[in-house]
């Protein structure tokens, strides 16, 4: 009867000990996207030179009177871009795309991704370094899949499957950035089209 419990108690550690949770960036409740996703829906969306002596280029939501605010994406003149949720032409939360790094999270609490291998190098959280634990190195990465119908996903997946945050690139040029959950998506997100439209999705 000893024998029992004991093999009871320990199934439970060993599923444990093959996935690591990581507190990779701040979790948005539902209730909050919400609430900002019913704010910014009637704020139009287009395309817009960045001011305040930042170069390249915005497309995403923008108040009445032109303030970057909503989902949207800044590519910068050397390419890099952020695409994710804005206030008052300031970054909130999303995806920084950089030539070797990708960051996903807000400005102060975000997980760093190597592009060259995918694995994640740290997390960033209230200005401290938290380095990510080796049993996690290959099971959290940020990959590039394409698919056969010429689709293609870039951001978060765990064990393979898209798990986190991301863009998924139609063919016909337009894309989706959002949160993924076993390789659907998952809340809110937008859909930005190739007319410089954003539709806004609820899944």
């Amino acid at each position: 009867m000893k024998a029992i419990y004991l093999i009871l108690l320990l199934i439970p550690l060993n599923i444990s000990a093959q996935q690591v949770k990581l507190d990779k960036y701040p979790s948005i409740p539902e209730e909050m996207m919400a609430v900002f996703c019913d704010y910014c829906h009637p704020f139009l969306s287009g395309i817009a030179k960045v001011k305040d002596g930042g170069r390249g280029q915005y497309l995403g939501q923008l108040t009445p009177d032109s303030h970057i605010y909503g989902f949207g994406q800044y590519i910068a003149d050397n390419d890099n871009s952020i695409t994710g949720i804005f206030r008052m032409s300031t970054f909130i939360f999303g995806i920084k795309l950089g030539t070797h790094i990708a960051k996903v999270g807000s400005n102060s609490h975000y997980i760093s991704y190597d592009l060259t291998t995918g694995e994640p190098l740290s997390i960033m959280k209230d200005g401290e370094v938290i380095p990510i634990p080796e049993s996690a190195r290959s099971v959290y990465k940020f990959q590039s899949l394409s698919y056969q119908s010429g689709d293609r996903y870039v951001g978060e997946t765990v064990n393979g499957k898209r798990e986190g945050y991301g863009l998924y690139h139609y063919k016909d040029g337009g894309f989706f950035y959002g949160r993924y959950h076993e390789n659907e998506p998952y809340g809110y997100g937008a859909i930005f089209t190739t007319d410089a439209r954003i539709k806004i999705m609820m899944y």
